[in-house]
């Protein structure tokens, strides 16, 4: 008898599970770079992203050039995920960690890439300023659309009531993904009930199931850009974090086992994603070290 060969599922192929798993660890070694290198800089500006890979990355995968994203701390990571070189990466690392207030002008010409809007720091804010953007992708007829990264915690149950409320009545081309928190810090109603309340679809996934949340994704992205309207992916860890749920509760080792299991790629593969992604970051911030100091 013939051996079955390993099932690839034709709605995420082994390809795409590929390119998540490297964006992945991409995220978590900048991550890791950008906190080691950064120094003093002032709080709620740089926020780690760990243990956020999956949510952020299967969320951000299939965006594209005139897309726009909304993120919750001043960070990179995002900035990598939506496409962005290393190489503007790390200016905009040096730019956070000299504590420049000068905005960075968008780049010239088309690009492929998704754009990060200024951070502002009042939570309430800059989720105005997402909504104004989408109101005015919809108003121009593009379709794109504006993905808000946020943490739940940031804001007084109003003042979310009236941005979905918001969304929701003008059918805005906005996906709000809340990201994770810890278990038994949410309090009250999930955020997926009060974007249901609010007339927003919301869907609670698991913020360590890097496929489930890709395929949530999708349908809400195309809905998204068909004029259907916002919704809102709540990204929920299944266990209290803990060291001693560290491993179950990590979106890379989970996606790491489920990759080994259906045999998509071997240790070898995986472990080097990251050493590549390493070597390449290094690499990068030496010549730019080298030109600063040619200056």
């Amino acid at each position: 008898m013939s051996k079955a060969k390993p099932f690839e599922n034709p709605l995420v192929p082994n390809k795409r599970l590929k390119q998540l798993y490297a964006a992945m660890v991409e995220a978590r070694v900048l991550d890791e770079f950008a906190l080691r290198t950064a120094g003093k800089v002032r709080s709620g500006r740089l926020k780690s992203t760990r243990g956020q890979e999956a949510c952020r990355v299967s969320t951000a995968m299939n965006l594209a050039g005139g897309d726009l994203v909304c993120d919750a701390g001043d960070g990179v990571v995002m900035r990598r995920i939506a496409g962005a070189s290393v190489g503007s990466v790390l200016a905009r690392l040096d730019a956070i960690r000299s504590g420049a207030k000068k905005r960075a002008a968008a780049p010239r010409g088309r690009s492929n890439a998704a754009q990060v809007l200024p951070w502002i720091a009042d939570a309430g804010d800059r989720l105005r300023m997402a909504l104004g953007a989408a109101l005015s992708v919809k108003m121009f007829g593009h379709a794109n659309l504006v993905v808000v990264y946020v943490d739940g915690r940031e804001l007084p149950d109003a003042v979310w009531r009236r941005v979905l409320g918001l969304a929701a009545e003008f059918e805005l081309p906005i996906i709000f993904v809340a990201l994770p928190q810890a278990a038994g810090e949410r309090g009250g109603r999930s955020m997926s009930a009060k974007a249901l309340a609010s007339g927003v679809p919301g869907f609670p996934v698991d913020a360590g199931d890097a496929v489930a949340l890709y395929r949530v994704a999708q349908e809400s992205i195309a809905r998204a850009r068909g004029n259907g309207g916002p919704a809102l992916i709540e990204c929920l860890t299944r266990l209290p974090l803990s060291e001693q749920n560290a491993g179950l509760n990590d979106p890379i080792v989970q996606m790491r086992g489920f990759m080994l299991g259906r045999k998509v790629a071997g240790k070898a593969w995986l472990d080097g994603v990251g050493r590549a992604f390493r070597s390449k970051l290094d690499a990068a911030a030496k010549r730019s070290q080298t030109r600063a100091g040619g200056r």
